[in-house]
């Protein structure tokens, strides 16, 4: 008797260990930075209350170099094992900012062009709240390839000035890359080294495995902005420079606090423009599905209901006469908009003014990218290159900035 009950308790134990095993399993698991990890809680808390969501498991990158990089890697293994995270929502570090750890993908459309991600098109279709058709097409088209819509662009941002238009009286700036040089407008004296490389349209050709530019060409586009920013910085000492309403980056401040709190003024907006006349835009964050995921549909549900107009609008979901989802902004520490520009303007475009504004400033977008390592070589090289004393020192560091951006391209 007391032996059938032993090995009664031990089959029942067992079944309930393999049943605990089982559940764990099943958990939908969602890769965020630790930044952001308690807004994916609540829009996780809200998807799971609205759309009956399953269970979730939130893998955190930290900030932490030594910690983060174990992560990273252990991450890492998994994805080129199949396995992986189901839901990446994470951000793009940009290069002027200090890299406290490594990126899991360190040059996103390098890891879009290797088929790592799900192709969201016939989801988005289909899909009960996300419409894209409202949101920037131009941002959206950097998350394609041939498989489609494989990434989702987040936010993005752009470096952007505001003046009163009485202070730039007949100034030419916007109308290319090579005006915009030749400027002589004294507002220009607030361009920093890291505007630099939005006058790229793209930096790398991921089919080929080609940079975009020879190593002839990058020493010229170099010594042509390092005799401009030469040029701005004697001639702002002789000459008055205009009093900003707004700079930095065209994120939700610039145009809430920035643009919104001079109205009463006319305003002119200068943006960096790239060699072919419009402006690049720099994609901060983006959501992907993995392409190996068991969870594809619930993977999508998440994602469906967390960059909803209701909730990228900030208005969330009434049920029971609670709020979910309520006043989320995945953006927050960044200087960013969100690529859905109905739920920008509803937030906060609150008049005609500050509408406009953001308007004018993204019909200026041509083209979309993702920040990567690249740009940052690209911001490290331009601003040694400016300091550096003679030819030789110049070239050379040209010369292996080059090799080794081929090279991590070529990884």
């Amino acid at each position: 008797m007391k032996k059938t009950c032993f090995w009664g308790i031990m089959v029942l134990t067992l079944m309930l260990c393999a049943g605990c095993g089982k559940e764990e399993e099943e958990k939908l698991k969602i890769c965020v930075n630790a930044t952001k990890s308690g807004i994916v809680d609540s829009l996780v808390e809200a998807w799971q209350e609205i759309e009956g969501g399953s269970e979730v498991e939130i893998i955190e990158i930290v900030t932490d170099s030594g910690e983060s990089e174990m992560k990273i890697s252990e991450l890492r293994t998994e994805i080129m094992a199949g396995k992986g995270p189901d839901v990446f929502l994470l951000e793009c570090t940009p290069p002027e900012q200090e890299e406290t750890h490594s990126e899991l993908f360190m040059d996103l459309g390098k890891a879009m062009e290797t088929g790592l991600f799900l192709s969201l098109d016939e989801y988005i279709e289909n899909a009960k709240y996300i419409n894209t058709s409202t949101w920037n097409q131009t941002v959206l088209d950097a998350g394609k390839t041939e498989e489609g819509q494989v990434v989702l662009p987040l936010y993005y941002r752009f470096p952007v000035f505001a003046y009163k238009s009485s202070d730039l009286p007949g100034k030419e700036i916007q109308d290319s890359w090579e005006t915009f040089l030749a400027s002589e407008c004294p507002a220009l004296v607030n361009v920093s080294d890291s505007d630099f490389i939005y006058s790229f349209r793209k930096l790398a050709d991921y089919e080929t495995g080609n940079l975009t530019f020879s190593e002839e060409e990058l020493k010229s586009y170099l010594e042509e902005y390092r005799l401009f920013r030469e040029r701005i910085d004697a001639e702002s000492d002789m000459q008055e420079v205009p009093d900003l309403i707004a700079a930095g980056w065209s994120g939700r401040d610039f145009f809430t606090q920035g643009v919104g709190g001079a109205l009463e003024e006319e305003q002119t907006y200068i943006s960096i423009p790239n060699r072919d006349g419009g402006v690049t835009a720099m994609v901060t964050m983006f959501a992907a599905v993995n392409k190996n995921t068991a969870k594809a549909e619930e993977a999508f549900s998440f994602l469906d209901f967390a960059l909803s107009d209701e909730v990228t609008s900030g208005n969330g979901f009434i049920k029971d006469e609670e709020s979910y989802g309520f006043n989320i902004d995945l953006s927050l520490g960044q200087e960013a908009v969100t690529v859905n520009q109905k739920a920008f303007e509803e937030r906060y475009c609150k008049n005609q003014k500050v509408k406009d504004a953001f308007e004018t400033l993204n019909d200026r977008i041509d083209c979309a990218r993702f920040y990567s390592q690249l740009d940052r070589d690209l911001y490290e090289t331009c601003y040694k290159y400016r300091f550096a004393h003679d030819s030789q020192t110049k070239d050379e560091l040209v010369e292996n900035m080059y090799e080794t951006m081929q090279m991590k391209l070529a990884e």
